[in-house]
């Protein structure tokens, strides 16, 4: 057993930590996919201090991975060695500072648009499109609807990976199309984002047509990750990632239970319960035959974790 696993289990057995650390944790329920392999670690945190303090303990080589609600991941059958990260209840809360939202890392997106339209204001209104939390959707510069969070984000609290806690402004981000380079090294426990002041109908109206649309052209109640693959920079392709799917024919791909959705050619539907990999596979086979037919290389939107 290494020096980390004991630290950890005797800070299990003595109950010197807040939250929930369970050991050769089922992972596949983390994923909105379904599917996955086990945590060697998960720690379902509840406390900032303790975070801190249990990362600041463990050894530097011992490996750290934070999910949040699982839209838009998906976990290799392999597992993920080290410890998992996922911020509980207490990193859920949400205030206003003027035109300021600042919200809890946890918090849910749809939850912080709502909150938004309550206290009267405006510019947040596209988070009610984007399942999952703000913590995620800022790890990977989340967008629908005409927004993103690199134009709403105003300032960010975090603590390192190895413990040390962070303070972020708008000037340290170099924000990338679905991309957020701090995102491999901090965990994000805090995030303010700065909307404008607007009318209650005008927001509502917003948010209803938003989510009018999305029930339109996404699927629901099924097991799906979201958006599957990245829209090509319009200097490389003008087509839309599902229109390069469709014009490549793998929107009729069918792989023991993967396909895409009827509704969006972008959105996995995954009907199997037995292997994460073979999403993966799905998503390689759709690659090359993107490519061969476009020359367009597609790049995933969903995150992959862990060992095959």
């Amino acid at each position: 057993m290494s020096k980390a696993i004991e630290f950890l289990k005797d800070c299990e057995a003595n109950n010197k930590l807040e939250g929930k650390l369970l050991f050769d944790y089922n992972l596949a329920k983390s994923s909105w996919l379904g599917v996955g392999g086990k945590a060697e670690v998960f720690y379902h945190c509840d406390s900032v201090i303790q975070l801190s303090y249990i990362l600041k303990k463990l050894p530097k080589e011992f490996n750290r991975t934070v999910i949040g609600q699982g839209s838009n991941i998906l976990i290799r059958d392999g597992g993920i060695k080290g410890l998992v990260i996922k911020l509980g209840k207490s990193f859920q809360k949400i205030q206003t500072s003027n035109e300021v939202v600042i919200a809890g890392g946890a918090a849910m997106d749809k939850v912080i648009a709502r909150y938004s339209q309550e206290e009267s204001i405006g510019g947040l209104e596209f988070l009610s499109g984007i399942p999952g939390n703000i913590g995620g959707a800022l790890a990977m510069n989340a967008g629908c609807y005409g927004g993103d969070i690199s134009k709403i984000f105003y300032s960010a609290k975090g603590i390192s990976y190895y413990g040390n806690k962070i303070e972020i402004s708008r000037d340290d981000f170099n924000f990338e199309y679905r991309f957020n380079p701090l995102s491999s090294s901090i965990i994000f426990t805090e995030i303010s984002l700065k909307g404008s002041k607007d009318e209650q109908l005008n927001i509502t109206a917003k948010i209803e047509k938003i989510n009018k649309e999305k029930n339109l052209s996404q699927p629901r109640g099924i097991k799906t990750g979201g958006s599957t693959f990245k829209n090509p920079d319009i200097n490389i392709s003008p087509l839309k990632a599902w229109e390069l799917i469709y014009k490549s024919e793998c929107h009729n791909i069918n792989m023991s239970g993967v396909s895409f959705s009827l509704k969006h050619y972008n959105f996995i539907e995954n009907k199997q319960n037995l292997s994460a990999n073979l999403i993966e596979d799905f998503c390689k086979l759709v690659q090359k035959n993107v490519f061969e037919k476009t020359g367009v290389k597609l790049d995933m939107e969903i995150k992959i974790l862990g060992d095959r």
